[in-house]
């Protein structure tokens, strides 16, 4: 027995053990001299299952894509040096996207640091502001773990980073050595998290005084004034931004009568007359082109400028909606949430803790149903029943009133969407094969109860003006920071996670190029996964941003022209492989890769198209 290596390490199965007591069931591990006793560890418990990836960007985007899919925690590991710098761009997205990664990465001892040896760089805080905390884990700071761990899971869940110091020797003679410690009740105490303090992401000033003085717990005085607010508001919108696939949530918001917008990474597709074209409908309130000064225009704009604003979830792609209520604040904006809460419209006006899920259920079971607040605070002697009964009468007919408006907002705005629709659908219609006739075939042939990944850039873009209607289908995209890194990664993370669903990712041809070492796995690659890659031969989207594509030769820096094909990539990964370069190519589900080519110059024409022209709203 190699007893000094056993004291080096034995904290090391103690976290091991604790992880799997906080419900971790996987974890995703890089090689490494440095971590050793953390793959050890991890590779010997009998609860985890470990998954082996050798370049740590790709691992930390399969963490990701595991943790979303399973709802659970997932662990990284990775040995010192550059290795842990690698996990930053996955790491942030997860901060971004409120999922619980544990980063643990192997380290020289704190002496070693800085003193220009192999793999000795300053490992402490690495990940700065994208984690939501970070801590030194040694034999002398064991209770830290299960600090990190309770605040992964715990108001808004996220990453958290745990940097190990170990010594040598930490190599033992046998594996028969490890001793994994008996299981315990873990401490879920919220009080212990505090006294231990964390390195909580900074804020300013301003955001500091805003959290203090506009964050409402779920508490009855915020119903009273929600009740007060939705009857004196005509225009109410429930805007979902990116979320989890909940169908319960869709249960309860299919029972509300108000306009509920949601782009395709909402997953919101379920709710009956949900405004999914608000890329194309809003850009018709802002374009220049249009008569904008006319009566017509100014009209519309400001019906459906709204009075009460209602957001939930994160990321909003739609451009267009988000410059609309920039540029048209309401007059009172509540958010929905826990956790990190972002301001994208500058409106914000107060923050509602607590999860939507539970938000709408109180709505749609309890707000109806109780008593009004006017009768609440009446006195229910019998010499004031007739006030009461008043009351209720006047109420109610004030509630018919205001439904009928809220009905008209509706109406308004679902009737702008045909005609968007029958707009795009004849544009496409007119078009030659582009990347948006492509998607529109692929979304519908995907299979039933099956997921939708949807790489940045364009994808998600052209996806989001296709839409989505059935409500089985789930959506997942990196929209937490928006980048083309890691894409595949993620992909196969979820692929990984539910190996008995379907899953396509659709992706652009540079984003697939950039992350091929998604598809090296020390693991049989997911036979779950069908990967369409959308190959216009470069950046296609810097010819439809004015600034790039008025730069002459200078714009081909920006779009990367390139003449690749995914062909031998499929052949080295021993994938299937296809291409297509018109729909009648592009047929059903299968996996491996199908590559789909159009012509940028085509799909640049017909996003022009699509993006100027805008429906005659007329005056209803």
């Amino acid at each position: 027995m190699n007893s000094v290596a056993l004291k080096n390490t034995q904290h090391i199965y103690d976290l091991v053990m604790l992880c799997a007591e906080f419900g971790v069931e996987k974890a995703v591990v890089c090689p490494g001299s440095r971590c050793a006793p953390l793959l050890i560890g991890f590779g010997m418990h009998p609860d985890i299952e470990t998954i082996s990836v050798t370049d740590e960007r790709s691992a930390g985007f399969v963490g990701l894509g595991l943790a979303q899919q399973s709802g659970k925690p997932v662990v990284l590991v990775c040995t010192s040096g550059t290795a842990a710098q690698n996990f930053a761009p996955a790491v942030t997205e997860a901060f971004y996207q409120q999922v619980p990664l544990i980063v643990l990465t192997a380290d020289r001892p704190s002496e070693w640091i800085d003193q220009w040896d192999g793999q000795t760089i300053c490992q402490n805080n690495l990940y700065v502001d994208h984690v939501k905390g970070s801590f030194v884990y040694d034999k002398e700071n064991t209770d830290v773990a299960e600090i990190a761990l309770n605040m992964a899971l715990d108001g808004g869940q996220g990453p958290m980073h745990l940097n190990i110091p170990i010594r040598e020797p930490f190599y033992l003679d046998g594996l028969d050595e490890i001793k994994f410690p008996a299981k315990h009740t873990k401490d879920t105490k919220k009080d212990l998290i505090v006294a231990k303090g964390t390195c909580l992401r900074s804020t300013t000033d301003g955001q500091a005084k805003f959290a203090k003085e506009k964050n409402y717990k779920f508490k009855e005085s915020v119903w009273d004034e929600f009740e007060s607010i939705l009857e004196s508001s005509e225009k109410v919108m429930v805007l979902g931004g990116q979320m989890e696939p909940n169908s319960k949530l869709v249960e309860w918001l299919n029972k509300l009568d108000v306009t509920v917008v949601g782009d395709v990474i909402s997953n919101l597709h379920g709710v009956d007359g949900v405004i999914y074209s608000s890329d194309l409908l809003f850009k018709n309130c802002l374009a220049t082109s249009l008569p904008a000064g006319t009566a017509k225009s100014t009209k519309f704009t400001k019906d459906l400028k709204p009075d009460f604003l209602m957001t939930f979830g994160r990321s909003v792609i739609s451009k267009n909606l988000k410059l609309f209520l920039r540029k048209n604040k309401p007059k009172i904006h509540w958010h929905i949430g826990e956790g990190m809460v972002g301001d994208p419209f500058q409106s914000l006006s107060r923050i509602i803790e607590v999860e939507p899920i539970e938000f709408f259920n109180k709505w749609v079971n309890g707000l109806n149903t109780e008593t009004p607040k006017q009768v609440r605070d009446a006195s229910t002697q019998s010499t004031q029943r007739k006030n009461i009964i008043a009351i209720l009468r006047l109420r109610s007919e004030q509630e018919k009133d205001t439904k009928s408006k809220k009905n008209k907002y509706l109406t308004l705005l679902l009737d702008a969407q045909k005609q968007v629709d029958a707009k795009y659908h004849s544009i496409l219609g007119e078009s030659e094969f582009n990347y948006f006739s492509a998607v529109k075939k692929v979304i519908q042939d995907l299979p039933k109860n099956s997921v939708l990944h949807l790489g940045n850039s364009m994808p998600v873009r052209i996806a989001n003006f296709v839409g989505l209607k059935d409500s089985t289908i789930d959506v997942w995209s990196n929209r937490g920071t928006s980048g083309i890194d890691g894409v595949v990664s993620t992909a196969v993370g979820h692929a990984l996670a539910e190996p008995n669903q379907k899953h396509t990712l659709i992706i652009g041809d540079l984003s697939f190029f950039y992350d091929r070492n998604g598809l090296w796995l020390n693991h049989e690659f997911p036979t779950n996964l069908k990967i369409v890659i959308l190959n216009d031969s470069g950046g296609g989207i810097f010819n439809m941003i004015p600034g790039p594509s008025a730069q002459g030769e200078i714009t081909k820096l920006f779009t990367t022209p390139h003449n690749r094909r995914a062909e031998l990539t499929a052949q080295e990964f021993g994938l299937d492989y296809r291409s297509a370069s018109s729909l009648e190519e592009i047929t059903g589900w299968h996996s491996g890769i199908l590559e789909i080519f159009t012509d940028m110059k085509t799909n640049t024409e017909t996003f022009k198209n699509l993006t100027t022209e805008t429906p005659d709203h007329g005056e209803k």
